[in-house]
C-alpha cells in the first residue's frame, strides 16, 4: 500500500498548535528501552489479558499507510493466536505525523478511554475513502458522524488544547527519550524491534519472549 493522505482541506481552526513531522512512515531501527513500558506520558489501554506475560506496544498513526497495512493484516492473526490464548497484550500509543493524526486522535480521546481504540480503527478502515477525499476535512466530519459525533461534539473535540498538550508530549517523548523514529514502532516487553522484512518478524519475536 503506498497511498498518502494529504492534510490541505483540513482547516487550521481544527488544530491549536502546530503538529510534529517526522518524515516518511517506516519501521524504525533505534535501540530500545524497558522505559519505554513503563513511563509513558499517556495511559496504555490493553488488547488481552493483563496476566499476558509478553506485552506488545505499537507506535502507531491513523494516516500511515504501513500502520494501515499491519492493523488489517497482521493484528488479527497475533489476537489469534497470542491474545486470544492469554498469551499476549497489545496496546496502541498515538504518534502524531501530522494535523489530521492529532484530529482523529483527539476526536477518539472525547469518545472516551473504552471506545479510543474503536474510533482509530474506524478511521484506519477508512483510510482509502480518506486518501481518496477531495474535502479531507468532510470525510473526516462524515466519518465521526458513523460514530455519533455531532458537529458541536467535532467542533469541542479538537478544540481540547490541554489534551493536544498532552498527544504533542507523548510524541515528543516517544522521538527523545524511546527513539522512535517513525510509525509503526513496536516494543516486545520493553525491547524496541528492528523490523529487516516483514511484519511476520512481530509475530516471531512474540514467539521467542515466550519461549
Amino acid at each position: 500500500m503506498n497511498k498518502s493522505i494529504t492534510t490541505g482541506h483540513i482547516s487550521r481552526r481544527l488544530i491549536l498548535g502546530a503538529c510534529l513531522a517526522v518524515g516518511l512512515a517506516a519501521p524504525a531501527l533505534a535501540q530500545g528501552t524497558e522505559d519505554a513500558v513503563s513511563k509513558s506520558l499517556l495511559p496504555d489501554n490493553y488488547i488481552g489479558a493483563d496476566s499476558a506475560p509478553v506485552s506488545l506496544i505499537v507506535y502507531s498513526s491513523p494516516t500511515c499507510s504501513h500502520c494501515v497495512d499491519f492493523h488489517a493484516n497482521e493484528l488479527p492473526k497475533l489476537q489469534e493466536k497470542y491474545v486470544g490464548p492469554g498469551r499476549l497484550k497489545i496496546a496502541y500509543r498515538p504518534f502524531m505525523r501530522n494535523s489530521l493524526d492529532a484530529v482523529i486522535f483527539m476526536l477518539a480521546h472525547s469518545r472516551g478511554a473504552d471506545k479510543f481504540d474503536e474510533t482509530v480503527s474506524t478511521y484506519m478502515d477508512k483510510f482509502d475513502e480518506l486518501a481518496a477525499a477531495q474535502d479531507t476535512e468532510q470525510a473526516v466530519r462524515s466519518i465521526a458522524e458513523g460514530l455519533g459525533i455531532d458537529k458541536a461534539g467535532f467542533d469541542k473535540a479538537v478544540a481540547d488544547q490541554p489534551y493536544f498538550d498532552q498527544l504533542n508530549a507523548a510524541t515528543k517523548q516517544a522521538q527523545e527519550e524511546f527513539k522512535v523514529a517513525g510509525t509503526p514502532t513496536f516494543f516486545v516487553n520493553g525491547e524496541q524491534l528492528t523490523i529487516d522484512r516483514s511484519f511476520d518478524e512481530v509475530g516471531e519475536a512474540v514467539e521467542t519472549s515466550l519461549n
